[in-house]
């Protein structure tokens, strides 16, 4: 065999194993995305059918979910310290763990993280959820919701501006692929983010608003503190120190602090 012909051989034989690698990395990819995009669809269908949320906020959960973990419940960060669709950190990382043993629940599930998400927001954050169902089902609602989800229960390094970011992905991406408009046709809204009411920062005399539920009083300053009393939407309260966000008052003889975010001028 001349040399020519061994060279055409072996470039031909090369060839053909490049092609192999494009096309099994082309396979891979295919399967990463159908694997995010069942993942996806799978958060949506628990968001709207097992939590009772419309579209709108469905949006924004998705929008915060892509960011922490592009819909892995499988996803570690952090060195280890962070994981899960919500990238749950450290104490939040080990109380997801228990919930789900306890109730037979596999922690590594999108189900079973879900479900414990949904129990961070009835028992952690009644707020939020108070939020979230009474959010309008347009894309203004969609931000808020996106926005919201960030600042009060994922609150990652950079909060604001990450907020406004996973709220403007769920105003512009995600309301828009699941309100009717999936597909080559779907209309992207442009709809300007709509300026955040700001949480009051001064003492003074409030009153709670809720939409309608409880307000968690805390042994500290931020939702890491115990609860230690509950007040209810409507009640008026006066702000003796505000720090972090959060008001200091004493609600039948209790003292402790409020997110200043639910409080509004009496």
């Amino acid at each position: 065999m001349t040399e020519t012909k061994r060279s055409a051989i072996v470039l031909r034989i090369l060839a053909a194993v490049l092609l192999t690698v494009v096309m099994v990395s082309g396979i891979f990819v295919t399967m990463q995305r159908s694997h995010a995009s069942t993942n996806e669809e799978y958060c949506y269908n628990y968001l709207v059918r097992n939590m009772g949320l419309n579209t709108a906020a469905a949006a924004g959960l998705l929008a915060n979910f892509e960011q922490e973990s592009n819909f892995n419940p499988t996803l570690s960060g952090d060195s280890g310290s962070s994981y899960g669709l919500c990238q749950w950190n450290k104490s939040r990382k080990t109380a997801l763990i228990n919930y789900c043993t306890s109730n037979g629940l596999d922690y590594s599930s999108l189900h079973g993280q879900l479900s414990y998400m949904f129990y961070e927001l009835q028992n952690e954050y009644p707020e939020l959820l108070a939020t979230l169902r009474s959010t309008a089902n347009n894309s203004n609602g969609a931000y808020n919701a996106g926005y919201r989800f960030c600042y009060d229960f994922e609150r990652p390094a950079s909060c604001e501006s990450k907020s406004q970011s996973r709220g403007s992905s769920a105003s512009r991406t995600y309301f828009p692929k699941y309100n009717g408009t999936i597909g080559n046709n779907a209309v992207v809204t442009t709809t300007t983010a709509p300026t955040q009411t700001p949480a009051p920062t001064a003492t003074g005399n409030y009153v709670v608003s809720t939409g309608g539920s409880n307000l968690n009083v805390r042994s500290g300053p931020g939702t890491s503190y115990s609860e230690v009393a509950k007040v209810t939407d409507g009640t008026r309260v006066t702000v003796t120190q505000v720090s972090n966000g959060f008001g200091r008052v004493n609600v039948g003889g209790v003292d402790g602090w409020v997110s200043m975010q639910y409080l509004k001028a009496a």
